[in-house]
């Protein structure tokens, strides 16, 4: 298998859900194709579409087929649907040659952790998304793998502080502030096409 050059593969996880899983890798998904790059959105929970205003793409068997019925909700980024047993050699060799060739690869798996460990031979970054709530972060404290950063929910009613989660996860933490605009911007599928700068600004200082 070609080997996978180092920050090509992220993949969002979250402890429960709820979380803004989908949001954060939708919207990392969007930076990277702004950014030029070729960028492919693997959705293992079937929301990213939506999120990005566009119908959802054909159900498909295989791995190749959801790569084949992916839709494209702006320049550069394409989404495809994926069940968890659609992951398979034959799917990383072909995400392995995909980041070869340039292309930035996002997976969105959600609370199916069972999906995000099929991904590990491409080495991937793993970013566990959550919200400051305490039974959020119990779970996060018992997630079976290891993530590489937390991107955190910023709610200003919560008790919860990003120096608490810091300290509970002893994982480096980047606050996204929750914020009205953000979430109307999502209700109404517009995330591609009108990506609020506030979040455009958060997310970006991701170490990705």
């Amino acid at each position: 298998m070609t080997a996978t050059p180092a920050g090509r593969v992220t993949v969002c996880a979250s402890p429960k859900g709820g979380q803004g899983c989908t949001s954060v890798a939708a919207v990392l998904a969007v930076l990277a194709a702004r950014s030029n790059q070729p960028t492919l959105l693997l959705d293992t929970r079937g929301d990213a579409a939506a999120i990005l205003g566009v119908s959802d793409p054909a159900p498909s068997s295989t791995f190749a087929d959801a790569i084949a019925n992916a839709v494209e909700p702006c320049e550069r980024l394409r989404i495809a649907s994926v069940a968890g047993d659609q992951i398979d050699t034959d799917a990383i060799n072909a995400i392995s040659e995909l980041v070869a060739a340039g292309h930035r690869v996002i997976v969105d798996t959600g609370t199916d952790h069972d999906v995000l460990h099929r991904f590990d031979p491409l080495s991937p970054q793993r970013l566990l998304v959550t919200r400051p709530c305490y039974v959020a972060l119990r779970r996060a404290i018992g997630v079976p793998f290891v993530p590489d950063h937390v991107v955190l929910i910023s709610e200003q009613q919560r008790c919860l502080t990003e120096r608490d989660v810091n300290l509970a996860l002893a994982l480096p933490v980047t606050s996204v502030p929750y914020d009205p605009a953000i979430a109307r911007a999502i209700d109404a599928g517009l995330i591609a096409a009108r990506l609020p700068r506030c979040l455009a600004n958060a997310i970006a200082q991701l170490p990705v």
